[in-house]
């Protein structure tokens, strides 16, 4: 199955949501109404890299809804049953009409389910459904595979001629970030201090340093 470098989201009459991935970076482009923001996220930024769902569901303002849908039930009763009365009731089921159409709205905008990718630089939120659920899942997988393959490509060259502490400190920033784990760090830390490094490695852990490790 061929890997997912961009995701695209749409959301009718307020705008959309896409992200791209390159060979180093993560591009955000949203626009809402007239606000169009650009953002671009290094790799280096961005570990660790995680989803989250969040979902949101009004409890009040249905039961007001339904305690105003009994008056317009009351008021289109009084405009057949009581004609002395017909012209107030319809003035009031069509200000009833009104808040419950208000309700409505405001109920459909807090009514939903998230999909949220989580990195280190900071979430970014997309509508989350059945449907869609797989390709968002997709996406998150591979930007994380991606962004670990290009740290590792770039951040885990070792060198015992050069000063260790430095290295030391990046390798250690990337153990932190989840780029490498345990027994990788050891790896390279042994590579980068030799003989004066006596730390031993956990039995049975793997010395691949692929994105599967982890």
């Amino acid at each position: 199955m061929a890997s997912i470098s961009s995701i695209r989201q749409n959301y009718p009459l307020v705008g959309y949501t896409y992200l791209t991935l390159t060979d180093k970076s993560l591009q955000v482009e949203q626009r809402r109404l007239f606000n169009l923001t650009k953002v671009e996220l290094p790799f280096e930024e961005l570990m660790p890299i995680g989803v989250a769902h969040h979902h949101s569901i009004p409890f009040r303002l249905p039961l007001v809804a339904l305690f105003i849908s009994f008056g317009c039930l009351k008021s289109l009763y009084s405009i057949y049953a009581q004609p002395n009365q017909r012209e107030s009731a319809i003035w009031l089921l069509l200000i009833l009409t009104g808040i419950l159409l208000a309700l409505i709205y405001q109920i459909l905008r807090d009514w939903h389910h998230d999909f949220v990718l989580t990195t280190g630089r900071g979430n970014i939120v997309l509508f989350d459904s059945r449907r869609k659920k797989a390709t968002h899942y997709e996406f998150a997988n591979e930007l994380r595979d991606r962004t670990i393959l290009y740290l590792r490509h770039h951040y885990t060259d070792i060198n015992p001629l050069l000063p260790a502490e430095p290295q030391l400190a990046r390798l250690e920033w990337l153990r932190e970030r989840g780029v490498l784990n345990t027994t990788q760090f050891h790896q390279l830390k042994t590579r980068l201090l030799g003989r004066f490094y006596n730390e031993e490695l956990l039995p049975g852990q793997s010395d691949s340093i692929s994105p599967s490790a982890n």
